[in-house]
């Protein structure tokens, strides 16, 4: 028994429009993925330079918590911190690690950056990454306890970063009188 089927046509290929709607699905995933990568970018930078400004921050805690002195007998070192010229404010791409060294015949220092008489180490921020707001130009650490000293003389202190050209979202670190720092990632 033979079974004669006319009249039916099968297809092997796609049409115009399931091959336009296959590409528009596509396409928009493409876009989707390609958004949430540049996002995730963008908060990589910006925890990487924030975890490194603590970092610092934290290195100079210790390094007034152990009393380092530098190689020469004659400059007592009273303290350790951080500074950020707030000149270049609000595009500032390196900060300085310092000792802040005794006054002369004094066992104490100013707690702030004097110069370049005090600068131990240019630390530079990653390509595109800047400090865009800092409500202190030196935030200093003194032995032994340690002590927390912020110039301008304030309870606490605020250092604020961004990639250059994207403001939209920042990164924050805040320094406690009593030494302890905070980050946070913050949408504008």
């Amino acid at each position: 028994m033979k079974l004669k089927i006319k009249n039916l046509k099968f297809s092997l290929g796609f049409t115009l429009i399931e091959m336009l709607v296959t590409l528009g699905i596509i396409t928009a995933l493409s876009a989707m993925v390609l958004g949430y990568s540049r996002k995730s970018e963008t908060t990589t930078y910006l925890v990487r330079e924030g975890n490194r400004i603590a970092f610092e921050l934290r290195r100079a805690q210790n390094q007034a918590m152990l009393m380092l002195q530098q190689d020469s007998e004659s400059e007592k070192v009273c303290g350790w911190g951080i500074y950020i010229d707030q000149s270049d404010l609000p595009h500032v791409e390196q900060f300085l690690l310092f000792a802040d060294l005794c006054e002369a015949g004094e066992s104490n220092g100013n707690s702030k950056y004097d110069g370049d008489e005090e600068k131990t180490e240019t630390i530079f921020l990653l390509k595109g990454v800047e400090i865009f707001y800092s409500d202190a130009s030196s935030i200093v650490f003194i032995p032994p306890e340690p002590r927390i000293e912020f110039d301008p003389n304030m309870d606490n202190a605020k250092i604020q970063i961004q990639l250059k050209n994207r403001p939209e979202t920042y990164y924050e670190i805040r320094i406690s009188e009593t030494g302890q720092i905070y980050k946070e990632l913050k949408l504008n």
